[in-house]
């Protein structure tokens, strides 16, 4: 079978409050740290759900596979190169009630260190929106709905992840976005996020070379939530300069991970 799923037996035996979903490749080394923090949790309460791809599907299909298990009026979900705060879903859970998503704050590491979080708030569509514009004029701040990891869900409102090799959360988000009457972010620390190099967002594939620009077909998401609020005009503007920023920076890790001059990475790019 191209997945397999382990549930622990105390978990197994009644439907969860919270499944939390964890997409994994067969040879990943930090599994075993991942799974770890998940049975660590304060809140018991909780169902894991791992699918291994081995057949290079991908962290969408893997997630899908996992959302047609998870059975938890909450879903959360774990890369398996990452990991938990020992009380990160307590929280999280604590702070949805009235609420439609929770997005904690979470910690980057490995190749470089940043801490991205907010204040203790809650959103309505309308202020969410402007905070989005925030991001789209500048990637660098405002980075709280990145990722799918960091937050927690009501299963009712999930979709699914489209099938992108990058950004597929970042569309994930905003379909929830769309369906979801508020949102609250918390300001503790609930996810320590791995930079390193080799993962999908630092890989350039010769068969797929437009692999890393996936965030262009994800943003289609973002303008869909994004036009309730704003003009057609002020996002075509905005939108570019995002694209812009991603396309600079996925072409830098190009670079750095091929080794190869950047007039012949444009060449194989772009031949």
């Amino acid at each position: 079978m191209d997945f397999a799923v382990h549930l622990n037996d105390t978990w197994r035996r009644s439907i969860p409050t919270v499944s939390v979903i964890v997409p994994r490749r067969p040879d990943e080394p930090y599994f075993d740290e991942c799974m770890a923090s998940i049975r660590k949790q304060t809140y018991k309460d909780i169902k894991p759900i791992v699918i291994t791809d081995r057949n290079g599907r991908g962290p969408a299909w893997a997630r899908n596979e996992g959302l047609k298990l998870a059975r938890g009026k909450y879903v959360a979900f774990v890369d398996a190169d990452d990991y938990l705060a020992p009380d990160a879903i307590e929280k999280m859970v604590k702070a949805i009630d009235g609420v439609d998503m929770v997005c904690g704050g979470f910690r980057k590491f490995g190749l470089f260190e940043q801490v991205v979080k907010h204040k203790d708030k809650t959103f309505t569509p309308d202020e969410l929106a402007e905070y989005v514009m925030g991001n789209l004029r500048n990637p660098r701040s405002n980075q709280m709905l990145s990722g799918c990891w960091a937050k927690l869900y009501r299963r009712e409102l999930v979709g699914l992840f489209p099938p992108f090799k990058t950004a597929e959360d970042m569309a994930f988000n905003f379909e929830y976005l769309y369906r979801a009457n508020s949102v609250r972010f918390i300001p503790d620390i609930v996810y320590h996020n791995r930079k390193r190099k080799g993962s999908l967002t630092t890989s350039f594939d010769e068969k797929d070379k437009f692999g890393l620009f996936g965030v262009n077909f994800g943003l289609g998401y973002v303008d869909h939530f994004m036009r309730q609020f704003y003009g057609p005009v002020e996002l075509l503007m905005v939108m570019d300069h995002f694209k812009g920023y991603h396309s600079m920076l996925y072409f830098m890790r190009i670079v750095e991970a091929t080794k190869l001059p950047m007039n012949e990475v444009f060449r194989r790019l772009y031949p």
